[in-house]
């Protein structure tokens, strides 16, 4: 073949290409979850389980593509203290039962990857260091939504940096509202019974956003599933009810359809 068709194939192959790199979506959200010194191996799985059972739910499938364009694009990131790694999934984008399923599955045994089986992660709660890690995730992706979130959950308050410099929450937060990205989260009361209040004043920015509680651990899945039902279906702040009373109509077997 001669250059000119070389030249004339890559050029359409390019075309085709680009719509995969710049997908527009309805929601880009970051699954942001502790993988702190306080999470115990039990308790951390007890979260990627969560998370996974949540993806599965056919109402919180339903809310994925309940917007204009009919997708969401999620990613998950591991965080913990600032010295350590950030440990991070691929974005998925999620327009099917099927898309979701792929991204259960990636999630639920995310804990063969994230680094806790070779000795990695612990230490301090850098939650503001996760949240920048996650606004510099939306920024790389290549992917076009309304509506960009980081979902925070966590079972402590932020601690200073042990080993390194770091950015802390109120920087963080400051730069996430600076660029309309909202964040959400799940407070995990096993070992700080006011954690909701903590994300409320310290953690949370944004028009609607919001707080759920997990009494503990085993409570993790079922407040997951209402919170990405939540963050799925439509902006908080467009909701006829605040999500403490939308939370009413959830159930142990989950959301009523």
């Amino acid at each position: 073949m001669n250059t000119g068709g070389i030249r004339i194939l890559t050029l359409i192959a390019a075309l085709f290409a680009s719509p995969a790199q710049a997908q527009d979506v309805d929601l880009e959200i970051v699954l942001a979850v502790d993988g702190s010194g306080s999470i115990s191996t039990r308790e951390y799985k007890l979260q990627l389980a969560g998370y996974a059972a949540a993806l599965r739910d056919s109402a919180v499938q339903s809310a994925a593509v309940s917007g204009p364009i009919g997708k969401v694009a999620v990613a998950m990131m591991v965080w913990s203290d600032a010295a350590f790694q950030k440990f991070e999934t691929d974005w998925h984008i999620i327009g099917s039962p099927a898309d979701a399923e792929r991204f259960a599955r990636t999630v639920e045994t995310f804990h063969e990857h994230s680094g806790r089986n070779y000795g990695l992660g612990g230490g301090g709660t850098g939650i503001g260091s996760g949240v920048d890690y996650a606004m510099k995730m939306l920024d790389e992706n290549g992917i076009t939504a309304t509506r960009q979130v980081i979902d925070v959950s966590g079972d402590g308050i932020e601690t200073d940096p042990w080993f390194a410099k770091a950015i802390m929450m109120p920087e963080a937060r400051r730069k996430a509202a600076a660029r309309g990205i909202m964040i959400n989260g799940l407070a995990i009361l096993n070992d700080f019974k006011k954690l909701d209040d903590y994300y409320r004043e310290n953690v949370i920015t944004g028009s609607g956003s919001f707080v759920i509680e997990a009494v503990d651990f085993d409570a993790f899945a079922a407040a997951i599933q209402l919170k990405l039902w939540l963050e799925f279906a439509t902006p908080v702040a467009a909701l006829p009810q605040a999500p403490r009373e939308a939370a009413n109509r959830y159930t142990t077997n989950g959301l009523k359809h």
